[in-house]
């Protein structure tokens, strides 16, 4: 039986992170030509590594919640420099439909500028984030249709559109998440690696 997962707590907020899309390719060299093809294949995954610099309470409750995780408990992680839409958001956006890397939203104001933007996280279930690939603006009927990245594994939830405190799924990559390097006056610094649960 799988494990429910937990949200990060956005109290232990990293003083330096990386969150980005690991894409997976296939390359191929012609020995006579030294051409190279390339080849998208389907498993891009989010990426996280989180430095955190902690003292006092907050690094005794941080010690407990990596503990609790047990290196199998998967965490809902945020992109802590995406907790907020950039765009507009105009009017009462739905999230109505979505496939492969097209997402569609209604209910966006007619005719509205700049309602998402390029970098934009938006939730389509619960632990899947994606990227907004380019600006999108609405036309006259508060529809849009744009690409994300990466693509669809799961149905859309349809509803209200997600674009805050936008998690996903994720799992410790390492047995060593809890090892910290403690100095006076008692700082702890963690450095923490995970990676992207993907649906089976």
């Amino acid at each position: 039986m799988s494990e429910t997962p937990v949200d990060w707590p956005l109290a232990f907020k990293p003083e330096q992170a990386s969150f980005y899309l690991q894409t997976l390719t296939a390359r191929f060299t012609n020995p006579f030509t030294n051409h190279v093809q390339v080849l998208e294949r389907d498993g891009a995954r989010w990426l996280c590594r989180m430095s955190l610099r902690l003292s006092g309470d907050q690094a005794r409750a941080f010690d407990a919640f990596l503990a609790g995780l047990r290196g199998v408990v998967e965490v809902m992680v945020p992109d802590f420099r995406r907790l907020a839409a950039a765009g507009s958001l105009a009017g009462a956006p739905v999230l109505a439909s979505g496939s492969g890397t097209t997402l569609t939203v209604t209910g966006f104001s007619a005719n509205a500028e700049g309602v998402l933007k390029a970098g934009d996280l938006i939730q389509t279930s619960p632990g899947r984030a994606h990227l907004v690939l380019a600006d999108v603006a609405a036309d006259g009927d508060g529809s849009v249709r744009f690409r994300v990245a990466p693509r669809l594994r799961e149905p859309v939830t349809v509803g209200p559109l997600v674009t805050s405190t936008c998690r996903v799924r994720m799992r410790l990559m390492t047995d060593d998440a809890g090892a910290n390097q403690t100095v006076a006056p008692v700082k702890s610094s963690y450095q923490i690696d995970l990676c992207e649960v993907l649906p089976s």
